[in-house]
Formats: C-alpha cells, sequence, structure tokens
C-alpha cells in the first residue's frame, strides 16, 4: 500500500513521466521541467538516510526561496522523511537552536548562503537542469511512511513568544491539497504565484496544489515591490497573498489608478480578518472578473480550514457588507464548534498536527478528545453564521489590562481601521513607570496627511468609543512589522517605534 505521502505526491510524478518538458516552476525568469523537479526531487529523496520504524529527527533544508526549495521539499516527503525549514536570511544562533532542539541529524543545502549548518549536508541539488530519462522520472521511492507520520515540523512563536515546533502528519497534507486545488482553481495550464518563503505553511499551500494539479509555481523576487507588473509579465492566474499585503497592494493600485493583470483570476488571502472598508476599496478597482477568497487556518491545522469568496463572479451576497466579514465556511476535511461559554472556536479532522515537539503539557492543552474526537483549541474568539460560517470576534491571548479595563487589542484595531484615511493599524500595551497606556500605531493611505488622518481618527474615537479604548499614544508609522509568514508582529512594532513623536492627545 502506498503511504499517505506517496498517494498525494503522485499526480507530481505522473506528470513527470507523462509531460517531462512541461514547465513546472519558473525561477526567475528560468524554466524547470516537472521531469527535472522530479529528478532533482528523487535524488533529494535517494540522498536522505534510510528511514527506519524508528521516529527520525526532522532533515534541515537550507531554503532561500527558489526551484531548488521546491525540489527539496518534494523530495524529502516523497522518501517519507520530515522536514524543517531553515531560511538563509534566519540568524545563524536561531537556526542553530532549532537543529538542536529537534535533534537534526542531516541537511538538505538548496543555495550557497554563507552558513554552514553543523550536520552533514547531505544533497545540494544541481542547479543546471540535467537530462531526464522517462525511466529516472517514473523511479519513484516507495517510503512505506503512514499517515501518521511526520511530515514537517514549523515554528510558530505562540501567544507566550517561546517558539513552538508544531508536528504535521502526510496525512495532513494529503487530506486538504485537493481540495484547495478546487477551490483555487488551479489546473494545467494555470500559473501560481509562490510568494511566501519555507519557514510558514503557505509555502504548501501554493506548491502542492499547484505540482499536483499540472500546473506552473511561479517565482519572482521583484514580486513584493512590483506584484503587478510580475503578474503581467509571468500571466500569472492565481495569487495566495498575505491580507497585510492585501492591504497595502488595494491601496497602490487605488493610487495610481492601475488595474489588475488580465489573467489573475483568483487572489487569495488569509492571516488577519478582513476590513470592510477594505473590501469595499477593491471593489473600487473595478476587479470584479476577480475571484477574492478570505481564508482561514494555522499551522496546527495545515494550510486552510476555512474559506469564503468575498468578491468576484459567483460571489454571494454579504449578510451585512459594512459589519464584520466572516472568516470562511469549514472545508469538508473539518469539524467546528463554538463553545458556548467562551465563543472560542475548536476544530477537528485530519488536518490537525501531532502536536508540539517535546511539550507534552502545551499539546495537552491546546489538543484533547472530546466525545471520542480529538479537538483543537484555536484561541479564536468567534461567532458562528446560520450556515456554518464564522466571524472573528477577537483572541483570548490578545486581551490586555489597561488602567484596570481588559482591552481587546483586536476590538481596537477594527476601531481604527474602519477610519478614513488608514490602510493598516496596529495596537499594543506600552509599559511606563507609572502605569499601562495603550498605543496604537497606523499607517495611513497614499496622499492622506498622517497628522490629518490621526486627528480624524481620535474624532471618530471620542464619538463611538468609550474612554478605554481610545489610545494614548496614536503612531503614524511608514509600514508595520510583520512576522516571516506576513501577519503583523504587534510587540516588534512597538519596540521600534516606542518611544516615538505620537500624535498628541
Amino acid at each position: 500500500m502506498q503511504s499517505a505521502g506517496i498517494a498525494f505526491l503522485e499526480p507530481f510524478f505522473a506528470t513527470a513521466r507523462a509531460d517531462p518538458a512541461r514547465p513546472a516552476v519558473v525561477d526567475n525568469g528560468l524554466a524547470v521541467g516537472y521531469g527535472t523537479l522530479a529528478a532533482w526531487a528523487l535524488e533529494v529523496a535517494g540522498s536522505l538516510a534510510p528511514r527506519t520504524g524508528r521516529p527520525q529527527p526532522p532533515v534541515g533544508i537550507v531554503a532561500h526561496h527558489s526551484a531548488r526549495d521546491v525540489a527539496a521539499v518534494l523530495g524529502v516527503l516523497a522518501a517519507g522523511r520530515a522536514y524543517v525549514p531553515l531560511e538563509a536570511d534566519h540568524p545563524a544562533a536561531r537556526l542553530e537552536a532549532v537543529l538542536d532542539r529537534l535533534g537534526v541529524r542531516e541537511a538538505v543545502a538548496t543555495a550557497d548562503t554563507g552558513w554552514q549548518p553543523p550536520v552533514p549536508v547531505v544533497h545540494r541539488p544541481r542547479w543546471t537542469p540535467a537530462p531526464v530519462t522517462p525511466a529516472r522520472a517514473a523511479a519513484h521511492p516507495r517510503s512505506g511512511a503512514g499517515p501518521e507520520d511526520p511530515a514537517y515540523v514549523l515554528f510558530t512563536s505562540g501567544s507566550t513568544g517561546e517558539p513552538k515546533g508544531v508536528v504535521v502528519p502526510h496525512r495532513a497534507p494529503a487530506a486538504v491539497v485537493p481540495l484547495l486545488r478546487d477551490l483555487y482553481g488551479v489546473g494545467p495550464g494555470e500559473s501560481v504565484l509562490h510568494f511566501h518563503g519555507a519557514g510558514g505553511d503557505t509555502s504548501l499551500e501554493e506548491i502542492l496544489p499547484t505540482l499536483t494539479a499540472g500546473a506552473t509555481l511561479v517565482i519572482d523576487d521583484a514580486a513584493r515591490e512590483r506584484f503587478a507588473e510580475v503578474v503581467e509579465d509571468q500571466q500569472v492566474s492565481v495569487a495566495v497573498l498575505p491580507t497585510g499585503f492585501w492591504y497595502a497592494l488595494t491601496g497602490d493600485l487605488l493610487h495610481r489608478g492601475a488595474e489588475l493583470p488580465a489573467s489573475l483570476h483568483t487572489v487569495v488571502i488569509g492571516g488577519e480578518a478582513v476590513r470592510a472598508d477594505m473590501l469595499r476599496r477593491w471593489q473600487r478597482l473595478g476587479a470584479s472578473g476577480v475571484r477574492l477568497l478570505n481564508t482561514y487556518g494555522s499551522t496546527e491545522t495545515a494550510l486552510v480550514t476555512h474559506a469564503v469568496q468575498l468578491a468576484g463572479p459567483g460571489a454571494p451576497a454579504l449578510a451585512d457588507p459594512d459589519g464584520d466579514l466572516p472568516l470562511g465556511r469549514p472545508l469538508a476535511h473539518v469539524g467546528q464548534y463554538v463553545d458556548a461559554a467562551t465563543g472560542e472556536l475548536h476544530l477537528s479532522g485530519p488536518g490537525l498536527a501531532l502536536g508540539y515537539h517535546g511539550d507534552p503539557a502545551g499539546t495537552a492543552a491546546r489538543f484533547a478528545e472530546r466525545d471520542g474526537t480529538r479537538w483543537y483549541r484555536t484561541g479564536d474568539l468567534v461567532s458562528e453564521t446560520a450556515d456554518g460560517a464564522v466571524v472573528f470576534r477577537g483572541r483570548s491571548d490578545h486581551q490586555v489590562k489597561i488602567r484596570g479595563h481588559r482591552v481587546d487589542l483586536i476590538a481596537v484595531e477594527a476601531l481604527i481601521g474602519g477610519c478614513e484615511g488608514v490602510l493598516a493599524v496596529a495596537a499594543a500595551r506600552v509599559e511606563r513607570a507609572e502605569h499601562s497606556t495603550l498605543a496604537a500605531f497606523f499607517v495611513p493611505l497614499p496622499d492622506h496627511d498622517p497628522g490629518a488622518v490621526a486627528a480624524a481618527v481620535r474624532a471618530r474615537l471620542a464619538r463611538t468609543a468609550p474612554p478605554h479604548l481610545v489610545p494614548s499614544l496614536l503612531v503614524p508609522v511608514a509600514e508595520l512589522e510583520r512576522t516571516h509568514t506576513g501577519k503583523v508582529d504587534r510587540d516588534a512594532t512597538r519596540d521600534r517605534h516606542v518611544p516615538t513623536a505620537a500624535a498628541p492627545r
């Protein structure tokens, strides 16, 4: 019997056998065919220590956002092993701490980064495309890995800031990848932008549906600075973007009076709750032919668990287009319930992680049995609509005390984000010698005076918000600090800009 990992990768290898010259990855203009990429992946698989029946440490992948990263990921998964990404731009001390914590004993290097991991580097994939015979492309490891065997380990900071190694089994991507292919409309002839680095599972959300559908993955280092131009040049049809980047992109396109390229038919966003005012700005772009999908998921639940179409062809009418927008409805592989007492969202299904590496107490606190089903406590507070969609209401770990009042930072950000002229906002608690202070950091829209925006925000909050939700510090910034997965990093934003010249109260 094939393992779950091998089974869900089989469509990729089938394309490599049938059409080895078809472009699998276009890496900054250099096309790599399915046959070549499959050969690279099989070389990686063959270089790893043979899989045994005992649990083995993950394989480190020294990643640099390239076609070689893609080959390394496919090779480790095809071998039935697990990988941990080691992003080349991260501090060496952090990378070495990850290796030590996981007991990593071998690594695959995809780039000459100047950092040499303190473990044997068992393979460095060739970059010059090599001839591939049909027999070589057909070679296929039968790893014997089972659905519960680890596929990858990703580190997430969690609410305490202490990194947690989330161990995800082969069954998880096997369950969700076919659903994402259909949801995103990915098929042969399509091109999907590979926007995300290997450090988060959103990179797999791009890689696996694309390459198991016979489509092409596009890597372009200029995509963050020149998104529309890259999409047009490369004829990208699907893009998966952090919500914060989508905000900035929408503001920039409106400011320049630019249009989205005709090749783009689906934009997928996720990572933050979507503001209704930003959806209205997107709709003003005239992008009526582009599907806008809002998605939700966490590292502990593998890739995506919920989705909803907010705009574009076939989009359902929103119950309250000016109110809180839904995170999405659960995909077919997901079970959910909302705790009636707390409002916390719980999820079940084959996408759940095994738990946190080396942390049985943390695993037990977040993953628990209920009525014979294993559930994950997300920490997200939601309400549930009649059709099963969930609407974000806050985080159990984003509530702070300010002068005796319990303040939800998400609620503060929603209040400010709805004000005219605000592109993005982050709220945080600032510790003073005598008391804690509420601060908010906002990015003004292009051509909006920061001082005027701050004054307008204060005037609106004075009319609509209780005093404890009005920030003492309101600071205009050029951009918010973000994590490597694109989410707003509230603490890093605070630490960078406080003390600073804040807009006066």
